[in-house]
């Protein structure tokens, strides 16, 4: 019977070291795991990959890392956003997770003013980019067919197949005049009249007419009372 007590004794011994044994490691586990000054997390965001590792380092912060496409707005290989937040109180060794931006998907937007449509679609395909709506207005400064502006900025970064839109130049307004009557006028007055419009009469006609001295016109074309503009042609017939 003695022997029996004796045995159970030593069972429950055994059982009660162990137990000691097993919260005393936990105990200078967890003192390890929560030893160390407290510190305050940097700030990361907006800093470059390299940055971020170069400030967190000399702290003894370890780094981990999440990459995402975060939008256009974000340059690649840049912090976004971070976890614990700037400032926060954390331990020396502590895990900062840090959101990436990545550098799939995105591209830059060229400079596309000044270039002509068939340019501009060369340099919007080699960026993945593409001709979004074409709108056409008068430029006397721009010429035809050229771009004048740009719905996105140069140097914009913008999702990979995304469609710029473009203003161009449809040259300088054709202005246009109402023919006015030129029957009895001299002529040299009337082609200096139509050379400061920027219109040009292309034909002229000398015929022999009794009693008018040289110049003066007699006929003309097109009639009066007709739009004309420097696309027309316009003649006239004058006395020799």
């Amino acid at each position: 019977m003695n022997k029996k007590v004796q045995l159970i004794g030593k069972i429950i011994g055994f059982i009660l070291m162990y137990f000691l044994f097993f919260f005393l490691s936990v105990y200078a586990t967890v003192s390890l795991l929560v030893k160390g000054d407290e510190i305050n997390a940097p700030d990361l965001i907006g800093k470059s990959l390299k940055e971020a590792y170069a400030i967190a380092a000399p702290k003894g912060i370890i780094i981990k890392k999440v990459i995402g496409d975060f939008g256009p707005a974000y340059v690649p290989n840049t912090v976004v956003n971070q976890f614990p937040a700037p400032n926060s109180s954390v331990k020396e060794r502590s895990v900062l997770k840090i959101f990436v931006a990545s550098e799939v998907g995105q591209t830059v937007v060229p400079e596309l003013t000044a270039k002509s449509r068939k340019g501009c679609d060369v340099l919007l395909k080699n960026s993945k980019l593409k001709i979004g709506r074409v709108a056409f207005i008068s430029s006397r400064n721009v010429p035809l067919d050229n771009v004048i502006g740009q719905s996105v900025p140069t140097g914009s970064r913008v999702a990979v197949g995304s469609a710029i839109d473009l203003l161009v130049s449809k040259g300088a307004a054709s202005l246009s005049f109402i023919m006015p009557d030129l029957i009895g006028k001299p002529a040299n007055r009337v082609l200096v009249f139509f050379e400061t419009r920027g219109l040009k009469i292309s034909k002229i006609e000398e015929i022999d007419y009794f009693g008018l001295k040289p110049g003066i016109i007699l006929k003309q074309f097109p009639s009066p009372g007709f739009e004309i503009s420097a696309k027309n042609l316009i003649g006239i017939q004058v006395s020799k």
